[in-house]
């Protein structure tokens, strides 16, 4: 039986699935929405970027892009930035401009730790694996050579009486090893 193919195996099955079901609850996690969707506000203080966590309706950043107290620029990826409208066109812009090419980092800050979560556990069961099986090794016999194999089997090959100094009746061992076989008992008694 091969215990390390066999448990690569239920280890590759069990990363696969675990791999679906954080897939599966991030999906449900996202409910379907762009997973990078949601509203920014731009802050001058800072010079960047804020995630607006609280539910903001539609309407209410509609009311106030109308009123002027803000200024809104929508993207591809189902983000909107909100930016202070004392700000010149062009340089509001170049803010927008910046935070499209800042949407992998975004977007990385947000996938993260459903990579993490996905990731981490198949690996630490398939150290502690390898791990568990390196000790099991430790407790083997270990393995014979090839040659030492060949010079067991030959011993056993080789008849026992021909070494054996004892022999029943008290003949030497040569003439023993000569008496069963009915061809040398021809051979030894064709002479008379």
């Amino acid at each position: 039986m091969n215990w390390s193919k066999g448990l690569w195996r239920g280890w590759l099955a069990v990363a696969l699935l675990w791999g679906t079901a954080v897939a599966a609850f991030a999906a449900a996690d996202l409910h379907g929405r762009h997973p990078f969707a949601g509203l920014y506000a731009y802050s001058d203080a800072r010079d960047a970027f804020l995630p607006q966590h609280y539910a903001a309706d539609e309407a209410v950043v509609e009311d106030g892009v109308r009123r002027g107290v803000v200024a809104r620029t929508d993207f591809p990826d189902g983000t909107s930035l909100a930016a202070p409208p004392d700000l010149s066109e062009e340089r509001v812009r170049q803010i927008a401009d910046r935070f499209w090419a800042e949407r992998w980092t975004r977007r990385a800050e947000v996938l993260w730790p459903w990579g993490l979560g996905a990731a981490v556990p198949p690996l630490l069961l398939l150290l502690s694996g390898a791990f568990a099986l390196w000790i099991a090794r430790g407790f083997r016999k270990p393995d014979t050579p090839a040659a030492t194999v060949a010079e067991e089997r030959a011993e056993e090959d080789t008849p026992k009486a021909a070494f054996n100094t004892r022999s029943a009746g008290g003949l030497p061992p040569f003439i023993r090893s000569l008496g069963p076989d009915p061809k040398r008992r021809r051979v030894l008694g064709a002479g008379r």
